[in-house]
Protein backbone atom coordinates (compact mmCIF):
# COMPACT_ATOMS: atom_id res chain seq x y z
CA UNK A 1 0.00 0.00 0.00
CA UNK A 2 2.80 2.33 0.89
CA UNK A 3 4.60 1.50 -2.40
CA UNK A 4 1.46 2.28 -4.38
CA UNK A 5 1.07 5.64 -2.69
CA UNK A 6 4.64 6.59 -3.49
CA UNK A 7 4.24 5.57 -7.13
CA UNK A 8 0.98 7.52 -7.42
CA UNK A 9 2.63 10.59 -5.95
CA UNK A 10 5.53 10.38 -8.41
CA UNK A 11 3.14 9.93 -11.30
CA UNK A 12 1.12 12.97 -10.31
CA UNK A 13 4.27 15.04 -9.93
CA UNK A 14 5.49 14.01 -13.36
CA UNK A 15 2.20 14.88 -15.02
CA UNK A 16 1.62 18.18 -13.26
CA UNK A 17 2.79 21.42 -14.87
CA UNK A 18 6.12 22.56 -13.39
CA UNK A 19 5.99 25.89 -11.57
CA UNK A 20 8.08 28.53 -13.36
CA UNK A 21 10.74 29.85 -11.02
CA UNK A 22 12.50 33.17 -11.33
CA UNK A 23 15.64 31.52 -12.67
CA UNK A 24 13.70 30.22 -15.71
CA UNK A 25 12.44 33.65 -16.80
CA UNK A 26 14.70 35.63 -19.15
CA UNK A 27 16.48 38.60 -17.62
CA UNK A 28 15.40 41.88 -19.18
CA UNK A 29 18.11 44.49 -19.76
CA UNK A 30 16.82 48.07 -19.76
CA UNK A 31 17.98 50.64 -22.30
CA UNK A 32 17.75 54.44 -21.97
CA UNK A 33 17.01 56.98 -24.70
CA UNK A 34 15.94 60.62 -24.51
CA UNK A 35 14.03 60.30 -27.79
CA UNK A 36 10.48 59.13 -28.61
CA UNK A 37 9.88 55.62 -29.92
CA UNK A 38 9.56 56.62 -33.59
CA UNK A 39 12.93 58.43 -33.64
CA UNK A 40 15.81 56.86 -35.64
CA UNK A 41 17.83 56.39 -32.44
CA UNK A 42 15.16 54.26 -30.79
CA UNK A 43 14.50 52.28 -33.95
CA UNK A 44 18.18 51.38 -34.21
CA UNK A 45 18.36 50.59 -30.49
CA UNK A 46 15.44 48.22 -30.87
CA UNK A 47 17.28 46.46 -33.66
CA UNK A 48 20.21 46.01 -31.27
CA UNK A 49 17.86 44.77 -28.53
CA UNK A 50 16.36 42.16 -30.87
CA UNK A 51 19.82 40.93 -31.84
CA UNK A 52 20.87 40.75 -28.18
CA UNK A 53 17.98 38.39 -27.46
CA UNK A 54 18.84 36.27 -30.49
CA UNK A 55 22.53 36.05 -29.53
CA UNK A 56 21.70 34.78 -26.04
CA UNK A 57 18.94 32.43 -27.17
CA UNK A 58 16.43 34.52 -25.21
CA UNK A 59 18.36 33.95 -21.98
CA UNK A 60 18.62 37.73 -21.90
CA UNK A 61 16.24 40.16 -23.57
CA UNK A 62 16.24 43.93 -23.78
CA UNK A 63 13.70 46.74 -23.64
CA UNK A 64 14.26 50.29 -24.92
CA UNK A 65 12.71 52.99 -22.73
CA UNK A 66 12.26 56.29 -24.58
CA UNK A 67 11.64 59.89 -23.55
CA UNK A 68 14.25 59.72 -20.77
CA UNK A 69 11.83 57.79 -18.60
CA UNK A 70 14.45 55.71 -16.76
CA UNK A 71 16.55 58.60 -15.46
CA UNK A 72 17.34 62.31 -15.92
CA UNK A 73 19.79 62.84 -18.76
CA UNK A 74 22.62 64.01 -16.53
CA UNK A 75 22.50 60.86 -14.42
CA UNK A 76 22.71 58.26 -17.17
CA UNK A 77 26.45 57.51 -17.00
CA UNK A 78 26.39 57.26 -13.22
CA UNK A 79 23.41 54.92 -13.20
CA UNK A 80 24.91 52.89 -16.02
CA UNK A 81 28.08 52.24 -14.05
CA UNK A 82 26.02 51.30 -10.98
CA UNK A 83 24.00 48.80 -13.00
CA UNK A 84 20.68 50.62 -12.59
CA UNK A 85 20.55 51.12 -16.38
CA UNK A 86 22.03 48.43 -18.62
CA UNK A 87 22.59 50.20 -21.95
CA UNK A 88 21.93 53.66 -23.35
CA UNK A 89 22.28 55.99 -26.30
CA UNK A 90 23.67 59.36 -25.26
CA UNK A 91 25.03 62.53 -26.77
CA UNK A 92 28.33 64.01 -25.66
CA UNK A 93 27.28 67.31 -24.10
CA UNK A 94 27.55 67.31 -20.35
CA UNK A 95 29.81 64.26 -20.06
CA UNK A 96 33.17 65.88 -20.80
CA UNK A 97 33.79 66.52 -17.11
CA UNK A 98 33.60 62.76 -16.53
CA UNK A 99 35.43 61.63 -19.70
CA UNK A 100 37.56 64.61 -20.86
CA UNK A 101 38.18 63.40 -24.43
CA UNK A 102 34.44 63.69 -25.13
CA UNK A 103 34.76 67.48 -24.89
CA UNK A 104 36.87 67.39 -28.03
CA UNK A 105 34.09 65.86 -30.12
CA UNK A 106 31.81 68.76 -29.20
CA UNK A 107 34.24 71.39 -30.46
CA UNK A 108 32.83 73.72 -33.17
CA UNK A 109 34.07 73.26 -36.75
CA UNK A 110 36.09 70.16 -35.84
CA UNK A 111 34.65 68.07 -38.70
CA UNK A 112 33.44 69.26 -42.10
CA UNK A 113 30.87 66.50 -42.47
CA UNK A 114 29.81 63.26 -40.82
CA UNK A 115 31.57 61.01 -43.34
CA UNK A 116 34.98 62.32 -42.26
CA UNK A 117 33.98 62.04 -38.63
CA UNK A 118 32.84 58.42 -38.86
CA UNK A 119 35.93 57.44 -40.83
CA UNK A 120 37.89 58.28 -37.69
CA UNK A 121 35.38 57.06 -35.12
CA UNK A 122 35.00 53.69 -36.82
CA UNK A 123 38.78 53.38 -36.76
CA UNK A 124 41.70 54.55 -34.60
CA UNK A 125 40.01 57.46 -32.87
CA UNK A 126 37.02 55.33 -31.92
CA UNK A 127 39.30 52.63 -30.50
CA UNK A 128 41.15 55.25 -28.44
CA UNK A 129 37.91 56.62 -26.98
CA UNK A 130 36.53 53.12 -26.38
CA UNK A 131 39.59 52.28 -24.28
CA UNK A 132 39.14 55.49 -22.30
CA UNK A 133 35.44 54.80 -21.70
CA UNK A 134 36.32 51.31 -20.47
CA UNK A 135 38.35 52.91 -17.68
CA UNK A 136 35.11 54.49 -16.48
CA UNK A 137 33.15 51.22 -16.56
CA UNK A 138 31.47 51.82 -19.93
CA UNK A 139 31.53 49.61 -23.03
CA UNK A 140 31.26 51.42 -26.37
CA UNK A 141 29.04 49.47 -28.78
CA UNK A 142 28.63 51.88 -31.67
CA UNK A 143 28.73 55.46 -32.92
CA UNK A 144 25.33 56.92 -33.83
CA UNK A 145 24.70 60.06 -35.88
CA UNK A 146 24.19 63.08 -33.63
CA UNK A 147 23.27 65.37 -36.48
CA UNK A 148 24.80 68.45 -38.07
CA UNK A 149 23.90 71.69 -36.36
CA UNK A 150 23.36 74.87 -38.35
CA UNK A 151 22.32 78.44 -37.54
CA UNK A 152 18.89 79.85 -38.36
CA UNK A 153 17.67 83.45 -38.16
CA UNK A 154 14.48 85.46 -38.22
CA UNK A 155 15.41 87.82 -41.06
CA UNK A 156 18.64 86.89 -42.86
CA UNK A 157 21.23 84.22 -43.68
CA UNK A 158 24.41 83.92 -41.59
CA UNK A 159 26.89 83.12 -44.36
CA UNK A 160 30.05 84.91 -43.22
CA UNK A 161 31.62 86.05 -39.96
CA UNK A 162 30.43 89.61 -40.59
CA UNK A 163 26.81 88.42 -40.69
CA UNK A 164 27.07 87.43 -37.01
CA UNK A 165 28.00 90.91 -35.78
CA UNK A 166 25.68 91.98 -32.96
CA UNK A 167 23.19 89.16 -33.52
CA UNK A 168 21.58 87.66 -30.39
CA UNK A 169 21.92 83.91 -30.85
CA UNK A 170 20.64 81.25 -28.52
CA UNK A 171 23.09 78.57 -27.39
CA UNK A 172 22.83 75.74 -24.89
CA UNK A 173 24.67 75.68 -21.61
CA UNK A 174 27.99 74.78 -23.25
CA UNK A 175 30.94 77.18 -22.83
CA UNK A 176 32.55 76.26 -26.18
CA UNK A 177 29.36 77.10 -28.07
CA UNK A 178 28.95 80.43 -26.30
CA UNK A 179 32.60 81.19 -27.06
CA UNK A 180 32.02 80.32 -30.73
CA UNK A 181 29.23 82.89 -31.04
CA UNK A 182 31.28 85.53 -29.23
CA UNK A 183 34.37 85.03 -31.41
CA UNK A 184 32.17 85.47 -34.48
CA UNK A 185 30.98 88.83 -33.12
CA UNK A 186 27.55 87.76 -31.97
CA UNK A 187 25.95 87.84 -28.53
CA UNK A 188 25.47 84.38 -27.05
CA UNK A 189 22.17 83.98 -25.20
CA UNK A 190 22.14 80.76 -23.11
CA UNK A 191 18.61 79.43 -22.85
CA UNK A 192 16.98 76.08 -22.05
CA UNK A 193 15.85 74.39 -25.24
CA UNK A 194 12.16 74.49 -24.32
CA UNK A 195 12.29 78.32 -23.99
CA UNK A 196 13.67 79.06 -27.45
CA UNK A 197 10.37 79.43 -29.30
CA UNK A 198 9.01 81.87 -26.72
CA UNK A 199 12.27 83.85 -26.91
CA UNK A 200 11.86 84.16 -30.68
CA UNK A 201 8.25 85.25 -30.33
CA UNK A 202 9.13 87.73 -27.59
CA UNK A 203 12.01 89.26 -29.53
CA UNK A 204 14.73 88.26 -27.03
CA UNK A 205 16.78 86.45 -29.68
CA UNK A 206 17.46 86.87 -33.40
CA UNK A 207 18.58 83.33 -34.13
CA UNK A 208 19.50 79.91 -32.80
CA UNK A 209 21.13 76.71 -33.97
CA UNK A 210 20.19 73.04 -34.20
CA UNK A 211 19.87 70.12 -36.59
CA UNK A 212 17.09 70.03 -39.18
CA UNK A 213 14.74 67.50 -37.53
CA UNK A 214 14.76 69.49 -34.27
CA UNK A 215 14.32 72.77 -36.17
CA UNK A 216 11.16 71.32 -37.69
CA UNK A 217 9.73 69.47 -34.69
CA UNK A 218 9.99 72.54 -32.42
CA UNK A 219 8.27 74.82 -34.93
CA UNK A 220 11.24 77.21 -34.97
CA UNK A 221 11.04 77.34 -38.77
CA UNK A 222 7.79 79.30 -38.44
CA UNK A 223 9.54 82.23 -36.74
CA UNK A 224 13.07 81.88 -38.15
CA UNK A 225 12.77 80.84 -41.81
CA UNK A 226 16.41 81.48 -42.84
CA UNK A 227 18.46 78.30 -42.31
CA UNK A 228 22.16 78.59 -43.15
CA UNK A 229 24.20 75.40 -43.60
CA UNK A 230 27.08 76.51 -41.39
CA UNK A 231 27.78 72.92 -40.26
CA UNK A 232 29.50 74.36 -37.22
CA UNK A 233 28.96 71.23 -35.18
CA UNK A 234 29.07 67.72 -36.64
CA UNK A 235 28.81 65.43 -33.66
CA UNK A 236 28.27 61.75 -32.87
CA UNK A 237 26.29 60.01 -30.17
CA UNK A 238 27.16 56.73 -28.48
CA UNK A 239 25.47 53.39 -27.93
CA UNK A 240 27.01 52.15 -24.67
CA UNK A 241 26.59 49.42 -22.06
CA UNK A 242 27.60 49.29 -18.40
CA UNK A 243 30.21 46.78 -17.26
CA UNK A 244 27.77 45.07 -14.90
CA UNK A 245 25.45 44.27 -17.78
CA UNK A 246 28.41 43.38 -20.01
CA UNK A 247 29.57 40.76 -17.51
CA UNK A 248 26.35 38.80 -18.07
CA UNK A 249 27.60 37.74 -21.52
CA UNK A 250 30.16 35.10 -22.38
CA UNK A 251 33.29 36.23 -24.31
CA UNK A 252 31.83 34.79 -27.52
CA UNK A 253 28.54 36.63 -26.94
CA UNK A 254 30.42 39.85 -26.24
CA UNK A 255 32.15 39.66 -29.62
CA UNK A 256 28.80 39.19 -31.34
CA UNK A 257 27.29 42.06 -29.35
CA UNK A 258 30.05 44.40 -30.51
CA UNK A 259 29.22 43.47 -34.08
CA UNK A 260 25.51 43.97 -33.39
CA UNK A 261 26.30 47.42 -31.99
CA UNK A 262 28.27 48.39 -35.10
CA UNK A 263 25.45 47.18 -37.36
CA UNK A 264 22.91 49.06 -35.28
CA UNK A 265 24.97 52.24 -35.69
CA UNK A 266 25.16 51.86 -39.47
CA UNK A 267 21.40 51.31 -39.57
CA UNK A 268 20.81 54.42 -37.47
CA UNK A 269 22.95 56.55 -39.78
CA UNK A 270 20.89 55.41 -42.77
CA UNK A 271 17.64 56.19 -40.95
CA UNK A 272 18.97 59.62 -39.99
CA UNK A 273 20.02 60.50 -43.53
CA UNK A 274 16.55 59.57 -44.79
CA UNK A 275 14.91 61.64 -42.05
CA UNK A 276 17.02 64.72 -42.80
CA UNK A 277 16.33 64.55 -46.54
CA UNK A 278 12.58 64.24 -45.93
CA UNK A 279 12.59 67.13 -43.45
CA UNK A 280 14.54 69.45 -45.75
CA UNK A 281 12.16 68.80 -48.65
CA UNK A 282 9.16 69.36 -46.40
CA UNK A 283 10.54 72.59 -44.95
CA UNK A 284 11.36 73.94 -48.41
CA UNK A 285 7.70 73.46 -49.33
CA UNK A 286 6.79 75.39 -46.16
CA UNK A 287 8.83 78.38 -47.35
CA UNK A 288 12.07 77.92 -45.44
CA UNK A 289 15.03 79.43 -47.30
CA UNK A 290 18.25 77.40 -47.21
CA UNK A 291 21.58 79.17 -47.61
CA UNK A 292 25.13 77.95 -48.12
CA UNK A 293 27.79 79.27 -45.77
CA UNK A 294 30.97 80.86 -47.09
CA UNK A 295 34.17 82.41 -45.73
CA UNK A 296 35.08 79.13 -44.00
CA UNK A 297 38.77 79.99 -43.60
CA UNK A 298 38.03 83.30 -41.87
CA UNK A 299 35.60 81.58 -39.50
CA UNK A 300 38.15 78.90 -38.60
CA UNK A 301 40.81 81.51 -37.82
CA UNK A 302 38.46 83.03 -35.28
CA UNK A 303 38.14 79.66 -33.52
CA UNK A 304 41.79 79.72 -32.37
CA UNK A 305 40.93 80.70 -28.75
CA UNK A 306 38.62 77.65 -28.55
CA UNK A 307 41.19 75.19 -29.93
CA UNK A 308 44.20 76.36 -27.92
CA UNK A 309 43.00 74.95 -24.56
CA UNK A 310 42.70 71.53 -26.21
CA UNK A 311 46.37 71.59 -27.17
CA UNK A 312 47.26 72.59 -23.62
CA UNK A 313 45.02 69.95 -22.09
CA UNK A 314 46.57 67.98 -19.26
CA UNK A 315 44.72 64.93 -20.57
CA UNK A 316 47.05 63.02 -22.94
CA UNK A 317 44.13 61.17 -24.55
CA UNK A 318 42.53 64.47 -25.58
CA UNK A 319 45.79 65.68 -27.14
CA UNK A 320 46.27 62.42 -29.02
CA UNK A 321 42.68 62.49 -30.27
CA UNK A 322 43.04 66.08 -31.49
CA UNK A 323 46.22 65.14 -33.34
CA UNK A 324 44.35 62.33 -35.14
CA UNK A 325 41.54 64.69 -36.19
CA UNK A 326 43.88 67.40 -37.48
CA UNK A 327 46.09 64.89 -39.29
CA UNK A 328 43.09 63.50 -41.16
CA UNK A 329 41.86 67.02 -41.91
CA UNK A 330 45.21 67.88 -43.51
CA UNK A 331 45.27 64.60 -45.44
CA UNK A 332 41.71 65.13 -46.65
Amino acid sequence: MQRRTVLQTLALAAGAPRAVCAADAPTVLNGWSIHPDDYPVNQAMQRFADELARITGQRLTAKVHGNGSLAPQGQVLERLTRGEIDFAEIGLLGYGDKVPVLQLLGTPFLFKESGAMFKLLDGRLGALIAAELRRFGVILLGWYEGGTRNFYHRHKPLRTASDFQGERLRVGNTPAHAAMVSTLGGKAVPLPFKEVLAAFEGGQIDGAENNLPSYESTGHYKVAPHYTLTRHLVSPEMLIMGEKAWARFSPAEQERLLQAGRESALHMRQLWAQRVAEVQARLARQGVQFHLAGDHGAVLRRMKPIYEPLWRSTDPVTREALSMVLTQGMAG
